[in-house]
């Protein structure tokens, strides 16, 4: 007798044809999902409608996959692994509007690269962009690159497309997007409306500091001081080591060119009164260009392992990082600060003596 999976494979094969591959191991850049009934790759929020529907009906878990860069998806008793490389459909505004509609298949760093060819950016994106999609992070939620301004992806998502378990579509908005953002969340994202900003000019800045003290310091001034960045981040010197921008821990991130009157002037004294240096130009635009996390854990070299992915306060900061640092192995940290007082830290863990390039 036919069984329940078998009866959703035959269904879904006969609308996706060869778009559906059946078992065997993941493909390249995607994890591992153990026990998977088979793969599918839909074209439109209709299909996806369509695997939800058959997967109710037969009890059959489906996975929503990225670009790889999430947690191993598990599904309890077989599933179905759905790929969004065929929805990177885009709708740009007619008019200078501050939004963008993408499909969960499109790439981050692609859309960004898009929007600024017209003068605008993302107001929020993640530090993974080269290699996630719009669906994978809207699903893991998260802080980012414009965090410092912009907060929580949640926050910069006035709209979502999400098909339910069963094949329910629904369109969400305001803070009723918050209950399908983020890990754990009912349904699968096809689609979002995404907060956009002018970004003709944005300019780079960095600092170096000899002590973890004098970072901490620097970053709880510039956050008390309310000063209006857009992005800032820092590395600690076994992070900077990796990309070769020196042995110092590092202060960097970005503004817009018009709030320069305002930032100028307040972040030399900040970055003075913390005994830092201001790098030059050309550095920081250097530190600015390497402003993503460097790795993805499934591309990591043998003795690297990702040590963890926290959000702590600002308070707790100099405990944190010191507590990461303390560990065994060479850490690699990065911190994405956002000014309502949390930071994400973000760190690597080099297991061989002496720090490596990435």
């Amino acid at each position: 007798m036919e069984s329940p999976h078998e009866r959703a494979l035959r269904d879904i094969e006969e609308a996706f044809g060869d778009r559906l591959k059946r078992g065997g191991p993941a493909p390249p850049g995607v994890p591992d999902a153990g026990d998977t009934l088979a793969s599918v790759s839909p074209m439109s929020v209709e299909e996806v409608k369509l695997l939800a529907e058959v997967a109710g009906r037969y009890s059959v878990p489906l996975v929503a996959l990225g670009a790889g860069m999430a947690s191993k998806p598990e599904p309890e008793g077989g599933g179905i692994l759905i790929h969004f490389d065929l929805m990177r459909g885009l709708r740009l505004p007619e008019r200078e509007e501050s939004w963008v509609e993408a499909e969960s298949g499109t790439s981050w760093l692609q859309l960004d690269d898009l929007l600024r060819a017209r003068g605008w950016g993302l107001a929020v994106y993640p530090t993974s962009a080269p290699l996630t999609t719009v669906g994978g992070w809207l699903a893991m939620d998260g802080l980012g690159v414009g965090s410092y301004e912009y907060g929580w992806l949640r926050e910069n998502v006035p709209w979502a497309s999400v098909v339910l378990p069963g094949g329910e579509v629904v369109e969400v908005a305001g803070e009723e997007v918050r209950s399908f953002v983020g890990p754990g969340a009912a349904g699968i994202i096809v689609g979002a409306k995404l907060r956009t900003r002018r970004a003709e000019a944005d300019v780079p800045f960095g600092d170096a500091f000899g002590t973890a003290d004098e970072l901490t310091g620097a970053v709880a001034n510039i956050a008390e001081m309310g000063l209006p960045l857009w992005h800032l981040a820092f590395l600690n010197p076994g992070m900077a080591h990796a990309r070769n921008l020196g042995e110092n821990y590092l202060l960097f991130g970005a503004y817009p060119a018009e709030r320069a009157g305002e930032i100028d002037g307040d972040l030399r004294n900040v970055v003075a009164s913390s005994r830092g240096r201001a790098l030059s130009a050309a550095e920081a635009h250097r530190a600015w260009g390497e402003r993503f996390f460097p790795v993805t854990p499934s591309a990591l070299p043998p003795r690297f392992s990702v040590l963890s992915r926290e959000v702590v306060s600002l308070a707790e900061l100099p405990e944190k990082l010191s507590e990461v640092e303390d560990r065994p192995g060479n850490a690699a940290v990065q911190g994405t600060v956002v000014r309502s007082g949390e930071v994400l830290l973000l760190s690597l863990e080099d297991h061989e003596e002496g720090s490596a390039r990435l």
